[in-house]
């Protein structure tokens, strides 16, 4: 399929109708001037007519009978562009005088207000232009209606058509011709911006994803470049975000499989089945860190800004999301001799929001609070209003100082002999963030621990469905 030039379509629609309208004033032009010489050559004939029935009248008044001299027809007769033809017949269509080549027209004519009636015939070959007018006599007593008919060819008419449309079209066509030059030089220089927003934007690097500079475009593409500068801030967002992806996974790849290759090779060396044994167990328990730590490289990917965040968002009431992560982490909390529970709000809390990565978040939070709080320790989920949820625990707690910080990648609370590689806080507070929503750290409840709050802004009316977590 051939593509659409932005040119050719502007000169097609600016060329085109200029030329459809000097077509049709060509045309009008034309009507219109057959129409002035018509009715300007019908009067002289009409006065030609009228003429040579003022010389029949006289002629009969004077002498009794019809006569014309051969000096009166020239007179009224001659023409230097036309041939003249006329006839005087009686009432019963006889020839009295004239070269007979003219009849009474009986339909066709146009009549005017003098009772003469306008005719068009052909003689020899030739168009003509008639008129026939009565001449009413008296001969021996009696009256007479005589018709006089004067005709001539087109000649003068049609030369006087073709002079008017001449000195209408040569000075049209001469303006039409300016008037295509200056629309293709306007069109031409209306572009010139564009070529040159074309010429910078080929020079660049791959790379470069700079804002396009719109200063001198025209203004009708001014909406289309700010959409494309939007692509173009997007484009960088992800570029960088990939950046972060790549540098963040060599970073927390790094030292898991440094050990790994350290266990390896130890299992490798080892006789004693008790001590291959125990790097075995090793390996595994890196194997499985460092699976940890890919799943969470991933999910930070997925969500951090500049990621694509479209997802199913669905309504979805808050009360059975934490009902079944608290239900999947009670073996865990168990083998950590923690007290895991779960506090539903009294009515139902629906959010709008895509089930899957929510539950990803509440999963970070929960995982996060059975990591860092000793044996006997105890977490509570709970929902609360605004709709909110919240993870609290009686553990050491977060020093005031550290609470904005823990949210960065990779960032560990000193001290800590945790495993964990500072990544889970961080994918909680891109999920939040991309469901619109907020998440802080203060102390528990009791002034003990730490309580993480995830305040959603946009709760949806209480009485609607929630969408199926399973």
């Amino acid at each position: 399929m051939r593509r659409r030039s932005l040119r050719r379509t502007l000169l097609f629609w600016l060329l085109g109708p200029l030329l459809i309208l000097f077509s049709l004033g060509t045309i009008l032009v034309y009507q219109l001037a057959l129409s002035y010489s018509e009715d300007a050559y019908d009067r002289a004939l009409a006065g030609s007519a009228e003429d040579l029935r003022m010389v029949a009248k006289e002629s009969i008044k004077n002498t009794g009978h019809l006569e014309l001299s051969r000096t009166a027809r020239e007179i009224l007769l001659t023409d230097q562009y036309d041939k003249t033809y006329f006839s005087i017949v009686d009432e019963n269509g006889k020839l009295l005088a004239g070269d007979g080549r003219l009849s009474v027209p009986l339909t066709g004519g146009e009549e005017d207000d003098d009772g003469k009636i306008y005719f068009d015939d052909v003689v020899n070959g030739e168009d003509i232009r008639g008129i026939s007018s009565e001449l009413d006599v008296e001969l021996g007593g009696q009256q007479h209606s005589w018709h006089v008919l004067v005709g001539e060819t087109r000649n003068k008419r049609d030369g006087l058509a073709k002079d008017i449309l001449t000195g209408f079209v040569v000075p049209q066509a001469i303006i039409i011709l300016l008037a295509a030059v200056l629309v293709v030089f306007g069109v031409r220089r209306g572009l010139a911006s564009l070529e040159t927003l074309r010429e910078s934007v080929a020079h660049r690097s791959s790379n470069d994803m700079r804002p396009l500079d719109t200063s001198q475009v025209p203004v009708e593409t001014q909406p289309l470049m700010r959409e494309i500068n939007s692509l173009l801030n997007r484009l960088e967002a992800v570029f960088e975000a990939q950046k972060r992806f790549i540098a963040d996974a060599a970073h927390q790849l790094r030292t898991p499989l440094a050990g790994l290759s350290a266990q390896t090779d130890l299992a490798m060396a080892q006789d004693n089945p008790p001590q291959t044994q125990h790097a075995l167990n090793q390996i595994k328990a890196v194997s499985m860190r460092l699976g940890h730590a890919v799943n969470q490289l991933l999910s930070l990917a997925r969500n951090e800004p500049g990621a694509d965040k479209s997802f199913n968002a669905a309504p979805l009431d808050l009360n059975l999301l934490g009902r079944e992560a608290t239900l999947a982490w009670v073996e865990r909390a168990v083998e950590r001799k923690i007290d895991l529970g779960f506090e539903p709000y009294d009515i139902p809390a629906i959010i709008h929001g895509d089930a899957i990565r929510l539950r990803e978040l509440l999963d970070n939070l929960i995982d996060n609070a059975l990591r860092y709080c000793p044996p006997g320790s105890s977490v509570t989920v709970r929902i609360d209003v605004g709709p909110t949820l919240c993870v609290e625990d009686n553990g050491p707690g977060i020093p005031p100082d550290e609470r904005l910080r823990i949210f960065e990648r990779f960032h560990r609370l000193l001290g800590t002999e945790a495993d964990g590689n500072g990544l889970g806080l961080a994918i909680v507070k891109e999920i939040a963030e991309s469901h619109g929503a907020t998440v802080d750290v203060t102390e528990g409840m009791n002034g003990q621990g730490a309580m993480f709050r995830v305040n959603f802004y946009k709760p949806l009316v209480e009485n609607e469905e929630s969408t199926s977590l399973m």
